[in-house]
């Protein structure tokens, strides 16, 4: 096999709370994830050099060093499967960074994914989210895709039916940094894990459940909305423009600063986003995923040419 490449999509939190703060620095979260169709690509090729890692980025303004997911991914599975040879990843980023969309999870995810098929491992899907979860807390939902409720610091997940909804996603050009926006919510210190769901959390799983985009589109939360920093004041337009131009209901993901709003169809959402364009750059039409269609594998049958891994 000459390498793999993967596709690799985004995800939106139709609900997030935030709970208390724990020893490890952390938050414990309660969150509904749902994955949409916004996509990075890797390409994965096996080097000899041993256990050396090349990373070369194109598209979003991302680091290619040791501190990317992706160049942690690969470590963290070469050490795990005892593997000697190195690879050389070419991640082609379009998702938003920074925009709470959880691109680089993603990006970690398929790392994870792609090289166990590039190197013939035989991991069960949660000895491959076990590992995932050692590089971030949303690393192990894009293994299993879907819809999901996830606890703790997001990586303990229960999977749900997802819902099909058409989304707008707008970002606008001011980023939040996460742990900037966490620390501005002050929760103060974990009690323990909190087993019980939240009442707006509760809210948002029977919406799910339900199947209906317009009742998803009346439960959606997001604990840091109301923060007054920068990113998410502009984040708040455009909700408000989203909620003007017609969609159901609209929220923020993740910390911010990407705000998404849910159209009764897919008419509909194209001229939402049309109509949103002529304000901000960044604008998308989505369409929610099922657990298989997040991360789409294949095999390359020739190395490419324009490769170099100097």
């Amino acid at each position: 096999m000459s390498g793999v490449i993967v596709r690799t999509c985004a995800k939106v939190n139709l609900c997030l709370r935030v709970m208390g703060r724990r020893r490890d620095g952390y938050h414990n979260v309660q969150t509904v994830l749902q994955a949409i169709g916004l996509w990075d690509c890797l390409n994965l090729l096996p080097l000899e050099e041993e256990k050396r890692i090349v990373l070369r980025v194109t598209g979003e303004e991302v680091p290619s060093n040791g501190t990317n997911l992706c160049w942690q991914a690969a470590q963290v599975l070469a050490e795990h499967a005892r593997m000697r040879g190195g690879v050389a990843i070419e991640l082609q980023k379009t998702i938003p960074v920074a925009a709470g969309l959880g691109g680089a999870s993603s990006d970690a995810a398929a790392t994870l994914a792609g090289l166990a098929r590039l190197w013939c491992l035989d991991l069960k899907d949660d000895a491959l989210e076990a590992l995932g979860a050692e590089i971030g807390s949303d690393v192990p939902f894009f293994l299993r895709g879907g819809c999901c409720l996830g606890r703790e610091t997001g990586e303990k997940l229960d999977s749900l039916p997802a819902p099909v909804l058409w989304l707008v996603v707008v970002t606008p050009d001011q980023r939040v940094p996460t742990a900037k926006a966490y620390a501005a919510l002050d929760r103060g210190a974990s009690r323990g894990r909190r087993r019980a769901l939240s009442r707006a959390v509760r809210r948002a799983v029977d919406a799910v459940k339900s199947g209906d985009p317009g009742a998803v589109a009346q439960v959606l939360h997001n604990d840091f909305e109301d923060l007054r920093m920068p990113g998410l004041e502009e984040a708040r337009e455009a909700k408000a423009a989203l909620l003007r131009a017609g969609c159901l209901g609209a929220s923020v993901s993740g910390s911010g600063s990407a705000v998404f709003g849910i159209a009764a169809d897919r008419e509909i959402a194209e001229e939402v986003a049309s109509g949103m364009r002529d304000r901000w750059t960044w604008v998308q039409v989505a369409r929610s995923l099922q657990a298989r269609e997040g991360m789409v594998i294949s095999e390359l049958a020739e190395r490419p040419q324009q490769w170099s891994t100097r």
